[in-house]
């Protein structure tokens, strides 16, 4: 049996949306300066400190701080960066949306094998945003990084995955839009994967088995992985 472990933000969830309304409403629930231009610079912030955290330099609990620490020193204002990431991750736990022909190829990946999904992102988003999008119920399993102990890249991540459900890494395929977690990861696992790269961007720091630029080249792709066993 085929075991598809796949990404869950920007190659299923459409992550920047979902971030984009989230960060709008906390700015202005809790009254601070605010232009829709700053969402570039939040997501800069934000990107590095998951690559931080990935890297074991944050906590989860440190990460969620300090991104609207930094942020509120670009926009050079005060405001308290707790409050406001509780109003934004509240938000953002309801507010959930799929990429374009996500669905699709969601269920085109199920007809060829088990599909589960992996992720670093925090439970209570995860599961929010999939339940959102009627996604609650579709996996064969999940895995989320502060339920198991262990975030990608780091091995023990996959390793908890293969032994939970009892399958060898020869029959998995990871697929993932992020070099530095799900890429690395497999690398690190020694897992066959495909990177899902719609913008073309250079590969660097891991080494993908199989570059997708669609969900139409990854199912292509994955089929020809299954068909040589």
């Amino acid at each position: 049996m085929v075991n598809f472990l796949l990404d869950a933000d920007e190659t299923i969830l459409d992550f920047i949306r979902s971030s984009k309304e989230s960060l709008a409403y906390a700015m202005r629930e809790a009254g601070v300066p605010y232009k829709e231009d700053d969402f570039a610079a939040y997501k800069r912030i934000n990107d590095g400190v998951w690559r931080d955290y990935e890297r074991g330099r944050l906590t989860k609990q440190a990460l969620m701080r300090e991104r609207f620490t930094r942020f509120f020193d670009f926009l050079r204002v005060g405001a308290d960066a707790d409050k406001v990431n509780g109003i934004y991750f509240e938000k953002l736990c309801r507010t959930g949306y799929l990429l374009d022909g996500a669905r699709e190829f969601l269920d085109a990946l199920k007809e060829r094998g088990r599909v589960l999904l992996i992720t670093n992102g925090t439970p209570a988003a995860q599961y929010g945003r999939l339940a959102s999008v009627g996604l609650d119920g579709f996996f064969d399993g999940i895995y989320i990084s502060d339920e198991i102990g262990y975030k990608k890249p780091d091995v023990r991540f996959f390793a908890y995955l293969l032994e939970r459900e009892k399958i060898g890494r020869e029959n998995c395929l990871v697929i993932g839009d992020s070099l530095s977690s799900d890429i690395a990861g497999a690398n690190n696992a020694g897992i066959r994967c495909i990177w899902y790269n719609p913008s073309g961007r250079a590969a660097e720091g891991a080494a993908p088995d199989y570059t997708a630029k669609s969900y139409r080249e990854i199912l292509r792709l994955a089929d020809e992985w299954s068909a040589r066993g």
